[in-house]
């Protein structure tokens, strides 16, 4: 098959499966307790998936934030554990700004799950994210406005729980990108041989080396351990469903085994519906540990930005392109020139886990801030200009 004949045959898929999962939403249940949960943790059911959520208050009229943790990694390094510091996590600098905070795990080989879940996928996993955000939402009473952060491999999420939370009757107003890698199948190279776990899951042991290097790095960058190895490999880390790894391998879970099938993993991300999209920033890393984000993010997540201002703002409006006011014409440019030159990213020293510790999650919520101030003052002048297209 042709390159163009694949590109096309994708982007069919890729509609097709919104046009079938548009209208679907999914419920939530309590699930039994585990026996290795946290305090504050509940385990709960999406369509038959367990999922290990933390949930914390905050004022009801501001978004609900939400981390989304990357490959093989549970949210708790988003809140901690129980004796650790709460300042070296997002989860308290979220809550000294008012926020409402909501960690949500997708299943992994961690003790913590009954079970594990080989086919789970990227549209389940958006799926899930969108059905717990809404169980917090209606049980908390908040506003329906949720910011996601997705760290690392927790960008693939960005179209599906993007489209899942309009189908929930939520209002995703942002998604932040934390050193993580927008949903197109085999963007990166993976670093080492990803294989099949007994249980069906997919493990990769030399990313934990990689892991323990990053965390060992910010332990050094605050003065003190963060979060014991031992522990954290033991309750954070865990194999997980192969469907997760398509920005490394574009492969599906069948039958037992692993098919490679890029059609259908540029599908389950929905890297083509830039027109079904979220508006996103980014935020990064400054070490050379983390080069790749350091250097690519902007320029990865570009792409999606602009596309999101352009398909759903200004395009609809040029029809009346003939009528434009020179003037208005001008500042729109300007404008869309300002949405690509970097103002909707920041760095926060450190590397992929950069906003871990006190030094980088209190940084890094503090960027959070400024970026969702940006694009709202950006959203607001560009609606304002396209209303003023045909203005003389």
């Amino acid at each position: 098959m042709s390159k163009y004949k694949r590109l096309l045959y994708a982007l069919v898929l890729s509609l097709a499966a919104m046009g079938g999962n548009a209208e679907q939403s999914w419920g939530v249940e309590r699930a039994d307790a585990s026996a290795h949960l946290y305090p504050g943790e509940e385990m709960l059911l999406t369509n038959s998936f367990e999922t290990l959520n933390y949930f914390a208050p905050g004022d009801p009229k501001k978004p609900l934030v939400i981390f989304v943790p990357g490959g093989f990694h549970l949210a708790r390094v988003a809140y901690g554990y129980p004796d650790g510091n709460e300042k070296d996590f997002l989860a308290y600098w979220f809550g000294q700004q008012g926020y409402s905070f909501l960690a949500a795990s997708y299943p992994t080989g961690n003790k913590v799950y009954s079970k594990v879940y080989p086919e789970f996928s990227i549209r389940d996993w958006g799926k899930q994210v969108a059905a717990v955000a809404k169980h917090y939402v209606d049980k908390h009473n908040l506003s329906g406005e949720i910011i996601v952060l997705g760290w690392s491999a927790g960008g693939q999420i960005a179209q599906s729980v993007y489209e899942a939370s309009e189908a929930n009757g939520l209002d995703m107003s942002l998604y932040v990108s934390l050193a993580s890698t927008p949903p197109i199948p085999l963007l990166l190279a993976a670093p080492g041989a990803i294989s099949k776990a007994d249980n069906g899951l997919s493990k990769a042991p030399q990313f934990y080396d990689l892991f323990e290097k990053y965390v060992t790095a910010q332990n050094e960058l605050n003065g003190h351990v963060i979060f014991p190895w031992e522990s954290f490999e033991s309750d954070v880390l865990g194999d997980i469903p192969v469907a997760l790894n398509a920005i490394m391998i574009a492969s599906r879970y069948e039958n037992g085994g692993f098919v490679e099938d890029l059609d259908w993993a540029m599908a389950d991300t929905g890297a083509l519906k830039v027109t079904d999209f979220p508006f996103v920033v980014t935020i990064s890393g400054n070490k050379v540990l983390d080069n790749d984000h350091a250097l690519t993010d902007r320029g990865n997540w570009g792409i999606y930005q602009v596309q999101h201002l352009y398909r759903n703002i200004v395009l609809p409006a040029l029809s009346k392109s003939e009528a434009i006011n020179p003037e208005n014409w001008q500042n729109l440019m300007d404008q869309m020139s300002y949405a690509t030159s970097g103002a909707l990213n920041a760095r926060v020293p450190g590397n992929h886990f950069f906003w871990y510790g006190e030094v980088g999650a209190r940084e890094t919520v503090a960027k959070v801030e400024m970026l969702r101030l940006r694009a709202e003052n950006l959203l607001s002048s560009i609606e304002a200009s396209v209303a003023n297209l045909d203005a003389r």
